[in-house]
């Protein structure tokens, strides 16, 4: 098959392939290609349907002989127009060919058709993982001429070049979305992100686990994890032996000197095996520095409230003993008495079973 310059249909779909492959804007590149189709095939409409998962469709890109748009631009979604009889003939030969428009059995796609000034159309399957289900489209308005067996199937050869130029591009789309999520989540989600080789030395590093010793990956990438952080619950030997089981997770925590404070942090340790021979040791860190700090102002005001039960209970037993002893002399005062002592007997058993102790005993 020879185009209309005397280019084949080989030439033609090489020519196509490097089309697509430049990066340029894949969207610019594929009005380019529906534009030498169309005058190729001598068609006076190309563009590509995508039938959505609500059953409605969409024209994702087009181009026409006369420079309008197939329908003009709506916010109002159009329903998908299924036909029994062309299905059964696309999925006996794989496209859909309307050699006459009022041949079409279904009244809603023969008007839209009409609309359309459409004569004759034929409709090849792209296969693309983000709709449900699309079509390359090409209409004839003004020639009746038919397609013959061979454009037929070099039509095909050019639908499967599209799909696969446009369903690359979405992977690629993804990888990139999928990569600034990652970064996103390594750099802002988790407060410390480490690998390790077997040996504990570490070859990569989050920008918030550097900054704690300088300005750039190169003041830690290569130093041994425990250099680093001098005071760990746990040796250097238990986080080497996560290597050795891929099922660990080991938990410890770690405490760094930063300039004039202290950051205390929890780490998740887990092996990955990259190779037979190749196993890393990622290490997930989050910061519990004001928890650390929570705890030891918790455990302070337990030391005061135990000093000062301490010293309050031999001042409360003399009040609590005076009162039993003097059950029928109660007055208002004895009244308030008796209630500061219940509430006092009430905090120190909230406080802890050693306060409580002093309460209880007799």
């Amino acid at each position: 098959m020879q185009t209309e310059n005397n280019m084949t249909g080989a030439e033609f779909l090489s020519d196509l392939n490097v089309l697509l492959s430049t990066n340029v804007g894949l969207n610019k590149n594929v009005k380019q290609a529906l534009r030498r189709l169309g005058e190729h095939e001598r068609a006076d409409q190309v563009y590509i349907v995508s039938i959505n998962h609500d059953m409605t469709f969409t024209i994702s890109e087009e181009w026409t002989k006369n420079g309008e748009s197939v329908f003009p631009e709506t916010d109002e979604k159009r329903s998908f127009y299924y036909d029994r009889k062309l299905e059964r003939e696309l999925e006996r030969d794989n496209y859909i060919y309307i050699r006459d428009v009022n041949e079409v059995t279904n009244e809603g796609l023969k008007n839209i058709m009409h609309a359309m000034q459409v004569r004759c159309a034929i409709f090849l399957p792209l296969y693309i993982s983000s709709h449900l289900f699309s079509f390359l489209c090409l209409s004839r308005c003004h020639d009746e001429e038919p397609w013959t067996k061979e454009e037929i199937d070099f039509l095909i050869q050019v639908a499967s070049v599209l799909s696969g130029a446009l369903e690359k591009e979405l992977i690629l789309r993804k990888l990139v979305k999928h990569h600034a999520l990652y970064q996103d989540f390594i750099e802002n989600r988790v407060d410390y992100i480490l690998r390790l080789n077997r040996h504990l030395h570490i070859s990569f590093s989050n920008k918030t686990f550097y900054s704690l010793f300088g300005d750039s990956p190169d003041d830690v990438i290569g130093c041994r994890i425990g250099d680093l952080m001098t005071e760990m619950d746990i040796s250097s030997k238990q986080l080497e032996a996560v290597t050795k089981h891929t099922d660990t997770l080991l938990t410890f925590h770690a405490q760094l000197a930063r300039r004039d404070e202290v950051v205390f942090i929890e780490w998740y340790a887990y092996p990955v095996r990259l190779g037979r021979e190749h196993i890393e040791i990622h290490l997930i860190g989050h910061n519990v520095t004001k928890y650390r700090e929570a705890e030891n102002e918790l455990n302070l005001l337990k030391t005061e409230l135990q000093t000062f039960s301490e010293s309050m209970f031999p001042m409360w037993k003399s009040i609590h003993e005076g009162i039993t002893s003097n059950a029928d002399e109660k007055d208002e005062l004895t009244g308030k008495a008796e209630t500061f002592n219940r509430l006092y007997k009430e905090l120190l058993s909230k406080i802890g079973y050693k306060f409580a102790a002093h309460a209880y005993r007799s």
